[in-house]
């Protein structure tokens, strides 16, 4: 060797070492002993724990500032064994490897640390005892994980067996685990630390090179990089063929839209699962597809491919005529006794104690039991011996009916969505994901949307079903032949490398700008992704549920739409026969086109976006004389007026712009039956000491419900709700709940509203009236209404509308944030099936005791109101206009000429004759005041949107 080495020309030489040497070089020795401690350190950052293993710094050496949360004590390593966990008590350095001890377990392990240009790589090499699961990185961070940050950190798992919790790419505790299940030898991390403008281009570096985790230049680190992320769709659940393709285009452009999402799962679509397409509609199969794509593409239209991930349709060819061995199951039990193949009994030797019978579609649970190649469904179960499937309805879904002898083992099956599930240690379950990608591959989609993953909590224990959705994403990336847009119902770690943008949201159905705001909000800014402000869906008149989407809702989510960049997607509301059947989706679509077309356009700057994204602050656009885009500042200050001469008939405007002609909307509200209509239902008189149960309250918050005899103003007697604010929790969240239970379950669904008298104690509390209804029906629907008791003595309310905007002004229960934004703004209530009512306090003031008198509770049918010449005062000035409103009409008033009623559907009905002169909307107080007449003694109930405008932003802000 060293005589070969000695004839080679240096300049050869030279080159042969500028090819190796970066390889030589790449793995660099990043850690050592200094000064007592371990220190693992790289251009970027430094990591000091004890030899004890307790973390002492993470410091960013760029500008010597320590990132490690010490508010607590941390270490770096843990051991889970026998169900208890060790903490490292010794950790020794021997050459490049870490080898940790954990305290009396008797466990060791080595774990590999070496560096390269991107990051700190820490590989386990051995783990030696009975080890359940080993965390080999804890760091816990004072981090935000926001953009505006100078510093950022990022673990990224760099195999399937390795758990990193918190997504890419922007973290605020650094932690990797693996277990056992999975193996632990091999497990892997890259430790990224780093300025914040270098994070993505670091973490695109490290997955180029990762050997296990496909990368995708569509997404994760990319996804920036890419137009397509920023796009908004549209929702085709069958009705796009090749005959139709012509409709579907002109559809997108009558909303600017550039990406169509093929949602299946319908019966003329195709199957979850399988992807079956139906033969009868679809012929070919996926080839007609391939040639709409091709139609779509030409017309610069990407399509996307939408399914239930790993959930299976119980009509696809995985269940019937003969149901795969592969479908997932909760437990098996064995027959206790032969079957013919009419008995509607299964006995078996174990417990069916703990079976439920509730099925729902967020519900993880089925009544189908896998006996050989038959499926059976029960209808009941008894819960002591002998253990029975009762009301037993065989051959299920086409699968064959058959006798079956004692022994036999009948498997319950998994269920979510109505679906059946793959095992996913199963063949099926590869299977599944192939199918995704050979769809995709073969007839040119440009994007995957993974729907109902979020149901991964199916597939395994809390601790492990991680794994298996990521082994079906991973399956599918590593089976697709190009890099494509991808999205998911939800996240885990490495789903972030494929996703191309972020925050798909089920639609609001009522406060829809409160929705937005928190929908925008950058909590999840940390994964430096496209934004997307769907799904979403333009609503009509549907009391009490569904509020009206006005023009003014529209362009707050297209302001922030602008000022994200972020795209948006339409549940429907599109079609000719939908803007036709609904003419106010017409009008909504034509300002969606409008903002679309200038955000893609990049029409405005970064000055402009910024205000656009304030939360709570409005703009409407214009254009100004020289044909230029524009936005003004606009308020729209909402008065629900709660019946003619009530004390909400007259309030307070306050105007921050200049005076101003008023502009106004008036929408006709529906009525209720009287509080003594023989039809109503009480739901409660508080005449029954335990008619109430306390549920909880916050902290330092106490209370009770008692009878009391003192009689409304109707000459009844109800009872008194007492409540105690301590001061340890904040006003706003100052609650306490109490619950009665129906049984039998009570319909609603015909008296919807609610009447209810209440004596005030001008505290300021809110009183909030709810209808609970069981979980599988309603989805945790919060249907409430709130009193402000800002009065003192009686008053009656009529509460029909859910509240929505004012519910997260306050702080409710131990619930989540997002999951009570998802039940107060989004779901339904299932009227037909209340199984409880709540009465619930909060804001509570501190230090004094609230106590209201509450009359008996009933619930009344909705009636349609009617109001005549609807009167506007403000100041001295009063304008009159000359029409008939009933329930569902309302009435835009933006000048003489300009007075317009429409319909419940938003049709154009006609213009309103008006007469008195126009009152100006000054600058500051404005005493506004409503009344009109009422001609069927019914009292009207109406809200009033008042509004003003600003002057025009500065146009040196345009682009």
């Amino acid at each position: 060797m060293k005589y070969i080495k000695s004839y080679i020309p240096n300049v050869f030489l030279l080159f042969i070492m500028s090819i190796f040497l970066p390889f030589l070089c790449s793995a660099e020795s990043v850690v050592r002993n200094e000064n007592g401690s371990l220190v693992i350190e790289n251009r970027d950052f430094k990591y000091e724990v004890t030899p004890q293993g307790r973390n002492l710094h993470f410091i960013d050496k760029a500008t010597g500032k320590d990132y490690l949360d010490s508010s607590a004590e941390s270490y770096a390593a843990t051991v889970t064994v026998a169900g208890t966990d060790y903490l490292v008590n010794s950790v020794v350095l021997k050459g490049s490897r870490l080898k940790f001890f954990f305290e009396s377990s008797g466990v060791s392990a080595e774990i590999n640390v070496e560096g390269n240009q991107e990051g700190v790589i820490f590989e386990i090499i051995k783990v030696v005892g009975d080890v359940e699961a080993f965390n080999f990185l804890n760091i816990p961070l004072t981090l935000e994980g926001v953009p505006n940050e100078p510093f950022a950190t990022c673990a990224l798992s760099m195999n399937l067996e390795t758990h990193v919790r918190q997504l890419p790419a922007l973290q605020t505790h650094l932690w990797a685990t693996c277990y056992n299940r999975f193996g632990m030898e091999g497990a892997k991390i890259t430790l990224i630390g780093t300025p914040m403008e270098d994070i993505l281009p670091r973490i695109r570096a490290v997955m180029q090179n990762a050997e296990d985790i496909p990368y995708s230049t569509a997404g994760g680190a990319w996804a920036k990089m890419s137009e397509e992320g920023r796009g908004s769709y549209h929702f085709n659940y069958g009705s796009l063929t090749e005959e139709t393709v012509d409709e579907w285009i002109e559809m997108c452009s009558s909303v600017g839209f550039n990406q169509i999402d093929n949602h299946g799962g319908g019966k003329d679509f195709f199957k979850f699962g399988s992807l079956e397409l139906n033969p009868e509609k679809w012929p070919d199969g996926w080839e007609h597809f391939k040639r709409i794509n091709k139609r779509l593409h030409d017309a610069g239209i990407s399509s996307i491919f939408h399914t239930y991930a790993f959930f299976i349709d119980k009509n696809s060819k995985y269940v019937t005529p003969v149901p795969s061995e592969d479908l997932a199951y909760f437990r098996t039990f064995t027959l206790a006794e032969s079957m013919s193949d009419t008995d509607t009994v299964i006995v078996v030797n174990e417990s069916t104690e703990n079976i439920s019978t509730l099925t729902g579609f967020l519900v993880q649970n089925s009544r189908t039991l896998k006996i050989g190649n038959e499926l059976i469904e029960f209808d009941a179960v008894t819960k002591t011996p002998p253990y029975k499937f009762t009301g037993c309805k065989r051959g299920l879904n086409g699968t064959r009916v058959a006798s079956h002898r004692v022994n036999e083992k009948a498997h319950h099956l998994k269920e979510m969505f109505g679906l059946f599930v793959a095992d996913p240690e199963s063949d099926l379950f590869v299977e599944i994901a192939h199918n995704h990608a050979r769809i995709v591959n073969e007839n040119n989609f440009d994007g995957i949307y993974l729907d109902a993953i979020d149901g991964s909590r199916i597939l395994a224990d809390k601790e492990y079903y991680w794994y298996y959705s990521t082994k079906f994403v991973i399956e599918i990336m590593k089976a697709l032949d190009r890099p494509v847009g991808m999205e998911m119902s939800m996240m885990e770690h490495h789903w972030w490398h494929y996703r191309s943008r972020w925050q798909a949201w089920d639609t609001p159905r009522r406060g829809f700008k409160n929705f937005i705001d928190f929908h925008s909000d950058n909590i999840n800014g940390g994964l430096l992704l496209p934004m997307h402000l769907g799904w979403w869906l333009n609503f009509t008149w549907g009391p009490p549920q569904a509020e009206r989407t006005f023009p003014d809702d529209i362009e707050y989510l297209c302001c922030k739409m602008i000022g994200h960049d972020a795209g948006l997607s339409l549940l429907g509301g599109v079609s000719e026969k939908e803007v036709t059947k609904y003419p106010s989706f017409r009008r909504l679509n034509a300002i969606i086109k409008q903002y679309e077309g200038l955000r893609h356009e990049k029409y405005f700057g970064e000055d402009i976006k910024k205000l656009l994204r304030q939360p709570g602050k409005e703009f409407t656009l214009f254009q100004e004389n020289d044909a230029s885009w524009n936005f003004k500042p606009v308020v729209y200050h909402k008065q629900k007026v709660l019946g003619i001469n009530q004390p909400s008939s007259s309030w307070i405007v306050d105007n921050g712009f200049d005076s101003q002609p008023v502009k106004f909307r008036i929408e006709s509200l529906m009525s209720v039956k009287s509080y003594d209509d023989p039809d109503n239902i009480v739901l409660a008189d508080f005449s029954a000491s335990d008619e109430f149960s306390n549920t909880g309250a916050a902290e330092g918050v106490s209370g009770e419900i008692i009878h009391s005899n003192e009689k409304t103003l109707d000459g009844e007697s109800g009872g008194i709700f007492k409540a105690n604010n301590s001061g340890v929790s904040p006003r706003n969240g100052s609650w306490i709940c109490m619950k009665k239970e129906f049984e039998p379950w009570l319909d609603l669904s015909q008296h919807k509203a609610l009447g209810v008298w209440i004596k005030g104690d001008g505290n300021g509390e809110i009183l909030d009236f709810r209808h609970g209804g069981p979980f599988h029906l309603s989805h945790g629907a919060i249907a409430g209404h709130y009193v402000k008791i800002d009065f003192i003595g009686w008053r009656y309310f009529e509460l029909v509308e859910l509240e929505s905007s004012e519910f997260t002004n306050y702080i409710w229960d131990n619930s989540s944030v997002m999951g009570n934004l998802y039940q107060s703004h989004h779901t339904w209530m299932d009227f037909k099936s209340i199984n409880e009512f709540q009465l619930w306090y909060n804001n509570l003031p501190e230090g004094k005791e609230s106590n209201c008198i509450i009359g008996p509770v009933k619930a009344i049918p909705m009636i349609s109101g009617i109001i005549e010449n609807p009167s506007i005062k403000i100041g001295e000035e009063i304008i009159t206009l000359q029409v008939t409103l009933e329930s569902g009409m309302y009435i835009e008033f933006k000048s003489v000429e300009d007075c317009k009623l429409y319909g419940a559907n938003g049709e154009f009905i006609e213009n309103v004759p008006v007469q008195g002169k126009i009152p100006v909307l000054k600058n500051g107080r404005n005493h506004v005041s409503f009344t009109g007449n009422s001609p069927t003694g019914i009292n009207p109930r109406i809200q009033v949107t008042v509004m003003s405008e600003g002057k025009p932003l500065n146009n040196t802000h345009l682009h």
